[in-house]
């Protein structure tokens, strides 16, 4: 009977600890059902940008660091938020879904470091498909530093959600003398897209009423 009770609060604690362990985002064009219990907690903002493209973002928390001081390789293992995205009633997912990671900070001295991401995509609630692992790109800024970043996109025809899930991203180091990774709160994880409005079925109906009396109109002149 003890066994039984112990099962059944682990289960209560699971439980609640999936119902609290996700929230959501609602800009009024697009949902966003996500996690925020990873160390990026809560989404930090919303956005529209230049080619009306919109979008969410976290912000990458200190955390997200690695220092390595000589002897063999480390790594250290983060996870990002999961997340799925739906379009509000009047809109639709359009475009392409572009994610993108960066600039984090890298120091090499006498070292090497490194970033590679990886993730599990759902579209339109069909079957998960595991992404391969992809390492951030290096933009050096001298010698010894530079800011890792990184992007890919995905086109959204026909996709009415999508859900991204199992994020992951891995820091690694080796150095003879030093080499760290350094995650600032300026640094963002974004993810942006086009939220296209839906005509009601008023506007299809005047449309086709316009299209009805432009085609009797010419007939009326081909009749004269």
């Amino acid at each position: 009977m003890q066994t039984l009770k112990t099962l059944a609060a682990a289960a209560a604690l699971v439980v609640s600890g999936l119902a609290s362990a996700t929230t959501t985002f609602d800009n009024g064009m697009y949902k966003v059902l996500y996690d925020e219990t990873t160390s990026f907690g809560w989404i930090s903002g919303s956005f529209t940008s230049a080619n009306n493209a919109v979008g969410f973002n976290w912000n990458v928390p200190t955390s997200v660091s690695l220092a390595h001081n000589g002897g063999p390789a480390g790594s250290v293992t983060f996870a990002l938020p999961s997340f799925k995205l739906t379009a509000d009633s009047g809109y639709s997912l359009g475009g392409a879904l572009l994610g993108s990671l960066g600039n984090i900070v890298y120091t090499e001295f006498n070292g090497a470091t490194s970033i590679t991401a990886n993730a599990t995509v759902s579209v339109n609630g069909g079957p998960d498909m595991v992404l391969p692992a992809t390492p951030l790109g290096k933009t050096p800024s001298n010698a010894f530093s530079g800011v890792f970043s990184g992007s890919a996109s995905a086109p959204l025809a026909g996709v009415t959600s999508i859900e991204v899930k199992n994020v992951w991203i891995t820091l690694s180091a080796s150095a003879d003398s030093f080499a760290t990774i350094t995650g600032q709160t300026q640094n963002q994880l974004s993810f942006s897209f086009q939220a296209v409005p839906v005509p009601e079925p008023e506007t299809y109906a005047l449309l086709l009423a316009g299209l009805g009396v432009v085609g009797m109109l010419a007939r009326r002149r081909r009749q004269a």
